[in-house]
């Protein structure tokens, strides 16, 4: 009796967490196809007119800025920790848990604590209101956690494979290219992953470096037209056209899990233990 009273609370207690985080996103799917949707979730009068409207605005180049900081800031994720990581995991020298500890200690600080120096450190490197100093700016914030998961890969590759490459005449260059690399495949993946959903969604530091609205990402576009769908006090948003256009802004990161699902298991659990 004890037993199902437990199983029958932690069952609730699961579809009340399952309907708190479902029920705006169901709102937000069923109104995108509706419209002037009100505030409810109603499964009526259904019609593709919003999206028309969406993609003959400014959503287009919104999405196109976005990419551009998503796919760039992934890449420059990727590329440099693994450069980072490969000597913290095959060498041993001075300082080098204090420097994986800095990496650790760098993780913990909240962007809104550094906004100052980051806008005054991108204008002085002439990056401020550029989407490549956006890109900069979170691969940094992402780059100690990537460190992190790629040590851990590379440490779990026997060395001999590396010395028998280096026997059959291969460079130090192609061995990390040719069998590091690829072996590192989920753990790249993870932080891929993860690199493009932050460059894709981040809001905070696209508000603090850009200025120019033809330089806005998707994340400023909708807070942009939310502001000016608002005026005088009087609310007259359209929650079709913005339903659908927060639609558009869910597609990519959910194409790009598709796509890496199959690693991110196990790069996040090896990823996660220190050996």
């Amino acid at each position: 009796m004890r037993k199902a009273i437990s199983v029958l609370l932690n069952n609730l207690v699961l579809i009340v967490i399952a309907i708190y985080f479902l029920a705006p996103l169901t709102w937000l799917v069923t109104s995108a196809f509706r419209e002037n949707p009100s505030l409810w979730v109603e499964f009526k009068g259904f019609t593709l007119s919003n999206f028309p409207k969406v993609f003959t605005g400014d959503t287009l180049m919104w999405v196109r800025n976005s990419l551009f900081i998503a796919l760039v800031t992934a890449l420059i994720s990727v590329s440099f920790s693994f450069l980072a990581a490969y000597p913290f995991a095959r060498f041993e020298f001075r300082c080098k848990t204090p420097l994986l500890f800095m990496l650790v200690l760098s993780m913990t600080i909240p962007l809104s604590a550094v906004m100052l120096p980051t806008y005054s450190l991108a204008k002085f490197l002439h990056l401020q209101n550029t989407l490549i100093g956006v890109a900069l700016v979170i691969a940094a914030r992402q780059i100690p956690m990537g460190i992190w998961v790629t040590k851990e890969f590379i440490s779990s590759i026997p060395v001999e494979l590396e010395e028998a490459a280096w026997v059959d005449g291969a460079n130090w260059f192609s061995t990390i290219v040719r069998i590091v690399f690829p072996l590192c495949g989920p753990g790249l993946a993870v932080i891929g992953l993860m690199s493009f959903v932050a460059g894709w969604g981040d809001f905070t530091t696209n508000l603090i470096l850009i200025s120019s609205e033809r330089l806005y990402p998707i994340s400023l576009g909708i807070y942009k037209a939310s502001l000016e769908a608002t005026s005088w006090g009087y609310t007259t948003i359209n929650y079709g056209v913005l339903a659908a256009i927060c639609l558009v802004y869910l597609i990519p990161p959910m194409l790009a899990f598709l796509f890496t699902h199959r690693y991110l298991v196990k790069g996040m659990v090896l990823g996660a233990v220190k050996q």
